[in-house]
Formats: structure tokens, sequence, C-alpha cells
């Protein structure tokens, strides 16, 4: 299930912040603001809503390569997979040192939801909201069922080699792609319309920036929170030198 679209009112009240909010303009451009009714909130009023500092580190990494995963299916293990793929080929097949190798993974649409802890999958029923099953259970998730290691758990690996079941390369969790250096992006324009979502589907009385700040605040570790993907992602194509890749 697609999560409902983002309204244009509700989109521009955060993207009208876009470049300026991370501080990306070129010197001597004038950032343009949105015309935007006065009525609606204005969620973001200073770049320190934005981790701007760590958004312009990936920009400006000096890297081998530096590959992005466009990701838009709330399915972890399917991102996994491929990230494994492209990290384990470009280090023993190519020779590439992994501390040369920058990947980011942009969740953006459903995918989304595969940024939150399981405090948040339980309390806004994202299992049952986005079709998303617990394989213990075989009902709809109320944890993030994609996130911990189960086979790591203390992040010790019994073997190194890729090809061996418990090696980190076999591990289909978020928390693996991390440990392997990966960076989780989370897009707020997309929180925006799950947190609507939810209010409608759960008749919630809390209002949409109220669940879409608790939201926010229940990410998981490490994940780095950008106005909106759609414009993130081509600040990393263009000035990251960041290599697309559609999952």
């Amino acid at each position: 299930m697609s999560i409902p679209p983002v309204t244009r009112r509700n989109f521009l009240s955060t993207a009208a912040l876009g470049s300026a909010a991370l501080g990306l303009l070129p010197r001597g451009a004038s950032a343009e603001t949105a015309a935007v009714s006065k009525s609606l909130p204005d969620w973001f009023s200073s770049q320190t809503e934005w981790d701007t500092a760590s958004f312009n580190h990936l920009l400006r990494a000096r890297r081998t390569v530096k590959q992005l995963f466009d990701v838009t299916a709330p399915d972890g293990e399917m991102l996994t997979a491929h990230v494994h793929n492209a990290l384990t080929g470009l280090e023993r097949g190519f020779g590439i040192p992994k501390e040369k190798i920058l990947v980011v993974a942009a969740l953006r649409s459903g995918a989304t939801i595969l940024n939150f802890d399981d405090d948040a999958w339980k309390k806004y029923e994202l299992g049952a909201g986005y079709t998303v099953k617990d394989p213990a259970t075989g009902k709809p998730a109320e944890r993030n069922i994609y996130f911990a290691s189960t086979l790591a758990p203390d992040g010790k690996y019994a073997s190194d080699d890729p090809n061996d079941p418990r090696s980190i390369e076999s591990d289909t969790s978020l928390q693996a792609i991390q440990r392997r250096g990966v960076q989780l992006l989370c897009c707020h324009a997309a929180v925006e319309a799950i947190a609507g979502y939810a209010v409608e589907r759960l008749k919630l009385q809390a209002s949409q920036e109220t669940v879409a700040r608790d939201l926010v605040a229940h990410r998981l570790p490490g994940v780095l929170v950008v106005p909106s993907m759609v414009s993130a992602i081509p600040m990393l194509e263009t000035h990251g030198r960041f290599a697309y890749l559609r999952l």
C-alpha cells in the first residue's frame, strides 16, 4: 500500500526551506520564499531543525565510489540484499577499500516506515497500515521487523567469509548495513503524510503535526531527516556526485 500523497500546501510548508535550510545555496544567491498561507503551521522555523552538517558531509565526502539507493517499498530485506551485494562486489570484486565507499539509502514513500523504531510501529499500527506482517506471528507487524540483527545482536559475526551464512553479508537487518557504514535518510514530507494517514485511520485526537514530531523523535539511531527526499536526491546526485539506483 502506498502512503497518501503529500498535499501541495503541506509540502510547500516544509520544502520552502529547501536548499536554504540545508546551507547549500551558492554564495551570493538568495533564497526565495514560497507563497504559503499564514494559517499553515510553520513547523520548521529555523535551520536548527535540520542536521545540516551531516547532510553537507555526505555531499562533500571524498570517496572512490558514492552510491545512492532510492527506496520506496517497505521491504527491508530487499534493501539490505541489494546493499550487501553492492558493498561486497565493490570491496571484493573491484578491490575498493571499504573506507573509500559511501552508500546512502534514501527511504521515501512507503519505505519511510523503515526509519522508525518498535514503539512507533506499535503506537501507529504501521504494520497494519502498510501491509507488513510479522513472520513470528503471521499478523500485522507491531515492531520494526527489519531493524534489529538476530544474527549478531552484539555486532560480532562468527565469520568474515561473504559465502558463510554467519557473516555480516548474510545479515538481512538494517542494523547490519548501518554497521557497514550505510547512511539511512528519512523524508520529512513523507513523515507528514504518514502522520496524517495515522490520524485519519486510527481516529487519533492528536494533530498531524504532533504525530509527525513523535515519529521523527522515534526514528532509528543514525537516521538523518531531510526536508523532502525528492529534493535531497538531486542534491546528492549533482553536488555529491552519488551514482543513483532506484530499487
